[in-house]
C-alpha cells in the first residue's frame, strides 16, 4: 500500500488533531484513541487523499466522521459503566409485588406444562437456540420442534389467560368482601 502523504505531514498535523479530538470527546483517553483510529483510517484509506489538497482538513474530516460513528454506536448500545462505579440502586431494584406475582404465576404455569413442552420452550425461548440446534439436541426433525413449540406456547398462553381472568374477577360488593374477611 503506498501512501499519498508523507510521515512528516502526518506528524505535523497530530498535535492539532489531538486538540480537535479532545474538544470532541472531552476525555483525554478517548481523544487519544480517536486520534489513533483516525491515523489508522488515514493509512488504510490513503488512496482517497488527493495530493495537493489540504491534508489537515482531510484528517479533521476523518476524525469527525469516526467520532460521529462512535456516538451513533453508543446511542444504540447504551453507555458502558464499570460495575464497581454503578450506583447500587441501578444494579438491583426491588420488584413491585404485582411483577413478582406475575412471575410466580408464569413459573407455576410453566411447571404444569408437560415435560416435552417445558423442554422445547427452555431450549428455544430461554436458551435462545435456533430450531435446527434444538432439533439436533432433541434428535427430532425441525418440523417437530416447531409444532411442539407452537403447542407449548398455546398451552402456556391459555394457562396464563386463566390466571389473568382469575386476578381480574370482581370480588362483589363491599358487604360480601367484608363477610369473606
Amino acid at each position: 500500500m503506498s501512501t499519498t502523504f508523507t510521515a512528516d505531514e502526518l506528524n505535523d498535523v497530530l498535535p492539532a488533531l489531538n486538540r480537535f479530538a479532545l474538544s470532541l470527546t472531552r476525555n483525554e483517553d478517548a481523544a487519544h484513541d480517536l486520534v489513533q483510529d483516525s491515523v489508522e483510517r488515514a493509512l488504510m484509506k490513503s488512496e482517497y487523499y488527493e495530493p495537493g489538497t489540504n491534508f489537515r482538513s482531510w484528517m479533521f474530516t476523518l476524525c469527525k466522521r469516526l467520532f460521529l460513528n462512535q456516538v451513533r454506536k453508543q446511542k444504540s448500545r447504551g453507555v458502558n459503566v464499570e460495575i464497581s462505579d454503578a450506583p447500587q440502586q441501578k444494579i438491583a431494584a426491588d420488584a413491585p409485588q404485582d411483577v413478582i406475582l406475575e412471575c410466580n404465576e408464569m413459573l407455576d404455569c410453566f411447571d404444569k406444562l408437560p415435560k416435552r413442552d417445558r423442554v422445547v420452550l427452555s431450549l428455544i425461548v430461554i436458551e435462545g437456540m435456533k430450531y435446527e440446534e434444538a432439533a439436533k439436541r432433541l434428535r427430532v426433525p425441525v418440523g417437530t420442534v416447531r409444532s411442539r413449540l407452537s403447542r407449548a406456547r398455546s398451552r402456556l398462553k391459555e394457562m396464563t389467560a386463566e390466571w389473568a381472568a382469575y386476578r381480574k374477577e370482581p370480588l362483589g360488593d363491599a358487604n360480601s368482601a367484608a363477610q369473606i374477611a
